[in-house]
């Protein structure tokens, strides 16, 4: 999987992952030295009070693949993704019209994996994890957080055609039936895959 998307990041000219989550990265550090970071916070924002990620077919083997750089890809995390997807009942789908999903909330399967916060890097999250800060200083509580639209417009202006593009690819090769899936399903699809 790996040999295939570097082919597509060298036929569509796409940067790496890292490069493509650098504006928001970037962002979220400007945030931080303003004091607007979630050092203080719980992380109400990862679990399923207000947690309902979706990730497209891209970020998802991007994600598979970083965790199979670190030596995560195991059966203790198809077993978690597993309980996760059962818990929180992503494996039921629920359409509202005109081909639109309900999206469920749930707890992020690698929210306080061994500490408060993600275990996932910054570099490889998901587009809306990081663009989703705090909107003030000292924010402990959910609520007082949401996306900067000009750090996400600007990431997209950047690369929204062809990351369309490449997604298209990639689900069509792999005949993945989904353009957006919450993470523990479209992460044990794309386990799965490699299986």
């Amino acid at each position: 999987m790996e040999k295939y998307l570097k082919e597509i990041y060298l036929r569509h000219k796409l940067d790496t992952p890292e490069l493509r989550r650098e504006e928001l990265n970037n962002y979220m550090r400007e945030l931080n030295d303003q004091g607007m970071d979630c050092s203080a916070c719980s992380g109400l924002c990862c679990t399923y009070a207000h947690n309902s990620m979706l990730v497209t077919p891209l970020e998802a083997i991007e994600l598979y693949l970083y965790l199979k750089r670190k030596g995560r890809i195991d059966e203790s995390l198809v077993s978690r993704l597993k309980l996760n997807i059962s818990e929180f009942r992503l494996d039921k789908e629920i359409f509202i019209g005109k081909g639109r999903e309900f999206r469920r909330n749930y707890t992020c399967p690698f929210f306080n994996e061994g500490g408060l916060g993600c275990s996932v890097s910054p570099k490889h999250k998901p587009y809306g994890c990081l663009g989703f800060n705090s909107k003030e200083k000292g924010v402990n509580v959910a609520g007082k957080c949401g996306v900067y639209d000009e750090a996400h417009h600007a990431r997209e202006q950047k690369y929204e055609i062809v990351e369309k593009l490449v997604n298209e690819e990639i689900a069509e090769h792999f005949s993945l039936l989904w353009s957006k899936k919450n993470i523990p399903a479209a992460l044990l699809e794309i386990i799965n895959l490699n299986n």
